[in-house]
Parts: C-alpha cells; sequence; structure tokens
C-alpha cells in the first residue's frame, strides 16, 4: 500500500509511530482501569455474557450507560472492518497483480468505471462471510483458524526484519541509505524485534492449555504448515515462472479524470 502514499520512506514510519504511540496512551490506562477494578476474577471470567469487560461494566454503571457504551464500541468496529476490508483488498490486488496468487488476472482486474479493484473486494468478502458460517458450525474451528493470523504475521516479522538485519550486519553497503534511520540504534533495534518475533511464535503456536485435548489444541500451528506447503507448492510449479516481484519504485501516478 505504500505505493500509493507520497513520501513513503518517511511517511509509513512516521504513522507507524504515532499510532503506537496514541494506542498506549488511551488503551493502557484504560487496561488498568479495569484490571484493577475486578471485585471478583472468577465470576468475571465465568460470567454468562463471556466476556469479563462486560461484568466489570455492570458492577459500575447502569444498563442504559453500558449499552451506549457498546453501541460506540459497534460503530467502530464497524468503521474499523471498512477499513480493513480496504487494506486486504489493495493487498490482494498488489500480489495478484504481481502474478502471485492462483487466478491472479481475475483478482487484479480493475472496474473500467470505479478504477477499483472490485473482483479482490468481493472476493475479500466472500472470505470474511465463510469465515463467519464457519463460527456457527463450529467456534473451535473459526478460532483455529483466526489464529493463524497471529502465526502468519509473526513469522513475517521474523523473516522480513531478520533479513534486513543481517544485511545490516553482514552487507551494509548494498543497503540503500534510509530517509527515516534510527541511527545507532538502527541495528539493537531490529536485533530485539528478531527476538521478540521469535519468542512470541513460539508460544502462539502451543498449546492453550494441559492435558492438551481437541478443544484445546492450537490447531494455528499445522493449518500454518499447511498453508505453508501448499504456498511453496504452487510457487514450485507455478508462481516461480510467472511471478514478477514487489513493485520497487513507483515513478508516477496516474490522474482519473472524474
Amino acid at each position: 500500500m505504500s505505493e500509493e502514499v507520497k513520501n513513503a520512506s518517511t511517511t509509513i514510519p512516521r504513522t507507524m509511530l504515532s499510532v503506537y504511540i496514541i494506542n498506549f496512551v488511551l488503551l493502557f490506562p484504560a487496561i488498568l482501569t479495569v484490571a484493577y477494578h475486578v471485585p471478583d476474577l472468577d465470576a468475571a471470567l465465568n460470567d454468562s455474557t463471556t466476556y469479563p469487560a462486560l461484568y466489570v461494566l455492570k458492577q459500575s454503571m447502569s444498563v442504559g450507560w453500558i449499552n451506549l457504551l457498546l453501541v460506540l464500541i459497534i460503530l467502530i468496529n464497524v468503521a474499523s472492518n471498512i477499513v480493513y476490508l480496504a487494506a486486504v483488498t489493495r493487498d490482494l490486488f498488489a500480489f495478484s497483480r504481481d502474478k502471485g496468487l492462483p487466478f491472479s488476472r481475475w483478482l487484479s482486474s480493475l472496474d473500467p468505471k470505479r478504477h477499483i479493484p472490485v473482483n479482490a473486494a468481493r472476493f475479500s468478502c466472500l472470505i470474511a462471510f465463510l469465515l463467519a458460517l464457519i463460527y456457527i458450525g463450529s467456534p473451535v474451528a473459526f478460532y483455529a483458524i483466526t489464529a493463524l493470523n497471529t502465526v502468519a504475521l509473526l513469522q513475517c516479522y521474523t523473516f522480513s526484519i531478520g533479513c534486513v538485519l543481517w544485511r545490516r550486519i553482514a552487507h551494509p553497503e548494498t543497503l540503500p541509505t534510509a530517509a527515516f534511520s534510527l541511527g545507532r540504534f538502527g541495528v539493537p533495534v531490529n536485533a530485539f524485534a528478531v527476538i521478540y518475533s521469535v519468542w512470541s511464535l513460539f508460544w502462539a503456536c502451543w498449546p492453550q492449555q494441559y492435558p492438551v485435548t481437541a478443544s484445546g489444541f492450537n490447531w494455528a500451528s499445522p493449518i500454518f504448515i499447511a498453508v505453508v506447503l501448499g504456498s511453496l507448492i504452487y510457487f514450485a510449479f507455478k508462481a516461480r515462472h510467472t511471478y514478477e516481484g514487489p513493485v520497487v519504485m513507483v515513478e508516477g501516478r496516474k490522474v482519473h479524470a472524474p
């Protein structure tokens, strides 16, 4: 998505840092408030709503105020999901444009009137709809699939940051000058990020309880391995002959007249 951002080398890092700082300032006091105002931890965990936060709210405000707060949360979630859909659609379009996915031509096609990847958006909506249906049939299966997101992100962080760290240590001359540089703190920060990602990845694959049961087993690990194997097979037989790699430089923008 950085292709669509002006001065992405500086804008993207500043935006990411700003988001982390703002979220920390807003969420950390809220988490502390909830954590220190739980009168009975077991009662909160076993609340009929299955949401401990609602149990805490019920101890401090009336049902009317709780409903108002929940409506606001729902509206925020709806707005967030729209943003997520746009982001996933953009990523799906970019990867398909580079011929890295099956049915890349169909997924990367643009609507001639709207100039947006409608097929990629429809496909993203379809996947989200199917995941919702899975939850109706089996919550365990749903959480197993969604847990794959955490494992996939952590392995992505590990390999991407790890490759940059290796280049910075072994072959620093091969890296371009950074527009947003951490200076001498760059290598320590990258090293800490890799170590933390590996540590988190290990625990993200760990079972939720012992003894291990079908409902408590962490299915993210086998699903992740299956996805990786499927991706490798597709790459070996198809994608390595067609995949063109990500766009390194965007020289200009095409402006569509209204």
